[in-house]
């Protein structure tokens, strides 16, 4: 599932490389997040529509996607059934380039979107666990954002 999200995200954000290059990084990063998140909106196999409104604001908010991208990325996602392929290409990206507060941030992001049906599936958690332990963020930490995320649903 990862692959076809990736390639997804890929042709929404290959117009930008080619007016900046330099961007590239950031591109890349930016798709890494999105397809980690797109990830855990499905974890469960239900995608209610809470998850979608906060898999869309995430997408657009935080990691500059075009709305209307974001809205054809994720019908195209949710066609796809497929169980998702490996994750540590995505973390491998995002520990090679990202600041460990980036990281926090996308740990706050993952639980975000998985909580936004108001309830944690063993399937989301245990992805989310995932990446936080690829990512090498602390057991702490990862809990602390686990709960920020819980607060800030209420």
């Amino acid at each position: 599932m990862l692959k076809k999200i990736k390639s997804y995200i890929k042709e929404f954000s290959s117009k930008s490389l080619e007016e900046n290059p330099a961007k590239e990084d950031d591109a890349s990063i930016m798709k890494a997040c999105a397809s980690l998140l797109i990830e855990a909106a499905f974890a469960d196999k239900i995608f209610s529509e809470t998850e979608i409104d906060s898999l869309k604001s995430t997408l657009v908010n935080k990691f500059d996607f075009n709305e209307n991208d974001v809205i054809e990325l994720i019908q195209k996602a949710e066609n796809i059934v497929e169980e998702s392929t490996s994750l540590y290409e995505h973390t491998r990206l995002i520990n090679d380039k990202s600041s460990y507060e980036d990281k926090l941030k996308l740990i706050n992001s993952l639980w975000k979107v998985a909580y936004a049906d108001n309830e944690i599936d063993k399937y989301e958690d245990h992805l989310i666990r995932k990446i936080s332990n690829l990512l090498h963020v602390s057991h702490k930490d990862f809990i602390s954002e686990k709960i920020k995320a819980k607060e800030s649903n209420h």
